[in-house]
């Protein structure tokens, strides 16, 4: 009778176990559908298109749909392009390191976001790679900021 109890607890434990690697499963899935969709949606706003309607985008890319199931060559087109333009974004941005003397104001700190920095509150300095630090020094011309490029 001892024995049958142990076995109870035993499948009840692996059980619990069980159940618990399903709700880490599906939390990850949801995390990587959750990282996909940001990406996707980065792309969108990469091209410039962000600001068309939801309608006219998802008719947009139901066309594409359309143009893939009838040639399958654009698919091999539209990947040489894209990897052509984006290995080309990552060779033309520059490690950055943007300090300051007094805390930017929120508009300043929305063109520094805009040009893919990041705040590191650890070390109290923005960072992150920028494609265009000419134009990133120009929005910044009215403030005092050190840079450096790494």
């Amino acid at each position: 009778m001892q024995n049958v109890k142990e076995q109870k607890i035993k499948l009840e434990q692996k059980k619990n176990r069980l159940i618990a690697e399903e709700t880490r499963l599906k939390l990850k899935e949801r995390k990587m559908r959750t990282h996909h969709l940001i990406e996707v949606g980065g792309l969108i706003t990469k091209t410039g298109l962000d600001y068309l309607p939801t309608n006219t985008l998802y008719g947009a890319l139901l066309s594409i749909v359309e143009s893939l199931e009838t040639n399958q060559a654009i698919k091999d087109e539209w990947t040489r392009v894209g990897k052509t333009k984006l290995d080309e974004e990552q060779t033309n941005k520059h490690a950055v390191i943007l300090k300051f003397k007094q805390e930017p104001s929120n508009e300043i700190r929305k063109i520094i976001r805009n040009h893919g920095l990041r705040w590191n509150k650890l070390r109290s300095e923005w960072y992150g790679y920028c494609a265009n630090i000419n134009s990133l020094k120009n929005d910044l011309s009215t403030t005092q900021y050190q840079i450096e490029e790494l």
